[in-house]
């Protein structure tokens, strides 16, 4: 999700969470692949109408770019006076929004093309690669692992079999992660997903 989406549903964040019900969008975001059927089961494992409002606009930050969007499509039904509303908040912010030159466009376009046809963004990570990801990745690990689709629970028992270890906590996901995508944990895989969650490039650099 782009930072200015993530503006907007901060700044409305009280309002949708007093009026939204969860359940009037879930089956619209999971056929759109926003959501995952886990992420929805733990959305509305929670207790009240506003805590799985709540839920459900953190986990909106986390996902890729199309989210907002697909969020805003969700309400029109049932909610088009907000659908309306959010999506004039997003027209504002783009015609305000600095324009990008034509060179830094060609460039972002450039870099994202070598890093997806490039021998390196199909190669497995090693275990040494991890390790020093773990100690860049710092406090946005669990956003990466919601990204990666652990479950709460999975992010609490890292953090238990590895209490005050950050790192450990850390490597311990990112192993796991590796376990379970066999071969499909690649370089260019992880890169996607730290850019989805907006993690900076300074930290998967080294990677390139």
């Amino acid at each position: 999700m782009e930072q200015r989406h993530r503006d907007i549903l901060r700044r409305n964040r009280v309002k949708l969470v007093k009026t939204i019900k969860v359940q009037h969008l879930t089956n619209f975001l999971i056929q759109e692949d926003v959501l995952t059927d886990t992420m929805v089961e733990e959305i509305m494992a929670e207790k009240t109408s506003h805590a799985r409002a709540e839920q459900l606009l953190d986990t909106l930050a986390t996902r890729g770019p199309k989210a907002f969007m697909m969020f805003c499509k969700s309400l029109e039904e049932s909610y088009d006076w907000l659908y309306k509303d959010l999506l004039e908040q997003d027209q504002k912010k783009q015609s305000m929004a600095p324009v990008q030159c034509e060179e830094d466009v060609l460039q972002d376009k450039f870099a994202r093309m070598n890093l997806q046809d490039s021998p390196r963004a199909k190669e497995i990570l090693t275990e040494k690669e991890l390790n020093k990801l773990a100690d860049k990745l710092g406090s946005e690990w669990e956003k990466l692992a919601i990204e990666l689709d652990f479950k709460k629970s999975d992010i609490y028992k890292f953090k238990e079999d590895n209490k005050h270890n950050v790192h450990g906590q850390i490597f311990d996901m990112l192993c796991r992660w590796k376990e379970r995508s066999g071969k499909n944990a690649t370089v260019g895989k992880i890169i996607y997903s730290m850019q989805e969650v907006s993690i900076g490039e300074d930290v998967f650099k080294f990677l390139l």
